[in-house]
């Protein structure tokens, strides 16, 4: 009886989840729905045929190099860990979002069910969208390494067991991390933002660890003296990685080894994650209800002063303009799923760069590359500071953040232009942490002069209204609002694949466009030219922006 009701848990939560029983009714009911649909599939397919024509070749060259050092239990080791610490770093608010902010738990916490089943169902989803990057980076190489090796049957079942349990220990640490922690935050006020920042900074000290570990437990091909020692015994860089990733090095042993201990290895990698299960099991029954219960009456509590505070907003003595800022900032803050991805955002591309530029600092690059380099130095700093900015999340969800706010939002007595520039100027205001940071690491790295800094500057401000304003259309045009976690509206968001698609597409074709037309003009003329090119296009961009949005605010939700 338990196992069907569980059954019946995941069923539901995934058709909640995903909106399976109302995109189908919409469909039917609306054409233009199925039309956005077949446009997604579309966009989707084409995207995972590049990406998997790029990935097998990537599959192929390390596959060799290993095969030719002997050392192919290794390659296994290393896409399994791969795709573990993707969704470590990617699913971890994800998790939050749908076991502490999503309005389902309302509903799940009056029905006779116990904390640990309401905690199997959320892990459920979740471990449904992390599969997504198994699917991707892990389920391939594994296909491609039984193809290589030319394993037998037994090989490709265990394949399937690893592949199915692949997200369970990422997503069971930060969950029972997030158990744990909540304990203590009981006697905070800020809960649910402090459980937000607590995973961050978990995300960080991880991040930090294994890029100063990263020679601990990596190969260096090109060392004479390191090959020996790898290839005679390889168990030995297994041994070291068993304390940074067990689920690698048992799933690794299974894989790799024949007859009884094949069989000892697998049941040791099940065993673990049983383990994993029956912590959550007893630290869930222990602390789940009970954290919810007193987030659920935080809130409750607040909202009495929250109105308050909006009606001060409003008031005769108040410029609308300020009022629709603090507004913005409010909700922004309120919610902690939006602020943390936000802030973290802007912050993670230029934490990428610094971590490039030390790895080229330490490696080198030729004097002749880099000399080829220094001659699209202004474009590529610009570069920079445009993505760290850009990939900020708030432009793509600037509407589909209000949810059912947009109501009243558009009761308001204000026009439209004012809502668009509160919106504008909080998402600048944000990604201008990201826009510096870019600024000045590129401007470092690259020693550009005064004028060229200048030059810099103004390019990078007309390139980074140009998209952000791209992707506040993307939104406008089709506003996801009818989300049950505010998670949602960002991290799973359609108009975010949309706005990355052609965030990066356009940087390709733009620094195609560079490549080829710096060696024949001018740097400083063409940099002119094409900030007054998307000066123009921005005035475009904008005016149909404003049509764009009068439209959504004067049709009936």
């Amino acid at each position: 009886m338990k196992v069907k009701k569980l059954i019946s848990l995941f069923l539901i939560e995934l058709d909640h989840h995903f909106s399976i029983t109302k995109r189908r009714y919409s469909v039917k009911k609306n054409k233009g729905e199925l039309v956005s649909l077949i446009a997604m599939i579309a966009s989707i397919s084409v995207l995972i045929i590049v990406y998997f024509l790029f990935y097998f070749n990537i599959l192929n060259t390390n596959l060799k190099v290993y095969t030719e050092m002997d050392i192919q239990q290794l390659f296994l080791t290393n896409f399994i860990m791969l795709s573990g610490l993707f969704g470590f770093f990617l699913g971890a608010f994800v998790l939050i979002g749908e076991f502490f902010s999503n309005k389902d738990l309302k509903v799940l916490i009056t029905l006779p069910l116990e904390p640990h089943e309401t905690i199997f169902g959320k892990l459920f989803i979740v471990l449904f969208d992390q599969m997504i990057i198994s699917l991707l980076l892990l389920l391939p190489a594994l296909i491609y390494f039984g193809i290589y090796t030319k394993q037998s049957a037994v090989y490709y079942i265990i394949s399937i067991i690893v592949f199915l349990l692949s997200q369970i220990f990422p997503v069971m640490t930060v969950l029972l991390y997030t158990l744990i922690v909540s304990n203590f935050l009981k006697r905070f006020k800020r809960k649910e933002l402090l459980l937000y920042l607590s995973t961050a900074l978990l995300i960080i000290i991880v991040a930090v660890l294994l890029f100063f570990s990263g020679n601990t437990f990596s190969i260096n091909i090109e060392n004479s003296q390191e090959l020996p020692d790898i290839t005679i015994n390889p168990d030995s860089i297994l041994s070291r990685l068993a304390w940074v990733y067990p689920p690698a090095f048992l799933a690794t042993k299974a894989l790799s080894t024949i007859g009884v201990n094949q069989l000892i290895w697998l049941l040791m990698f099940l065993g673990f994650h049983m383990l994993l299960f029956v912590l959550t099991y007893f630290l869930g029954n222990r602390f789940y209800y009970s954290f919810y219960s007193i987030l659920s009456e935080q809130v409750s509590s607040k909202k009495t002063g929250a109105n308050f505070e909006e009606e001060t907003w409003f008031s005769k003595a108040s410029n609308p303009e300020k009022a629709l800022l603090k507004r913005e900032w409010y909700y922004f803050l309120k919610t902690p799923a939006f602020s943390v991805n936000g802030f973290a955002n802007v912050l993670v591309f230029p934490i990428m760069i610094i971590i490039f530029a030390i790895i080229f600092s330490k490696i080198g690059v030729p004097e002749e590359i880099f000399e080829q380099i220094l001659s699209y130095n202004i474009f590529i700093v610009g570069m920079i500071s445009v993505l760290s900015s850009s990939l900020n999340g708030l432009s793509y969800s600037c509407f589909s953040r209000e949810g059912h706010l947009l109501k009243e939002l558009k009761m308001l007595p204000i026009e439209i232009e004012q809502i668009l520039k509160a919106k504008i100027i909080h998402i600048y205001q944000i990604s201008s942490i990201g826009f510096l940071s870019g600024l000045i690491i590129g401007t470092i790295f690259f020693k550009l002069n005064f004028f060229e800094f200048l030059g810099t500057v103004l390019f990078s401000i007309m390139v980074n209204i140009f998209l952000n304003l791209t992707q506040m259309l993307i939104d406008v045009s089709n506003p996801y609002l009818d989300w049950d976690n505010p998670q949602k509206a960002m991290k799973e968001n359609v108009n975010g694949l949309f706005a990355t698609l052609i965030i990066f597409g356009f940087l390709g074709v733009f620094g195609f466009l560079i490549y080829k037309l710096v060696p024949i003009v001018n740097s400083y003329v063409l940099l002119s030219c094409l900030s007054l090119l998307f000066f123009i296009l921005n005035f475009l961009i904008w005016r149909l922006l404003k049509n764009k949005t009068y439209q959504l605010l004067t049709k009936e939700l």
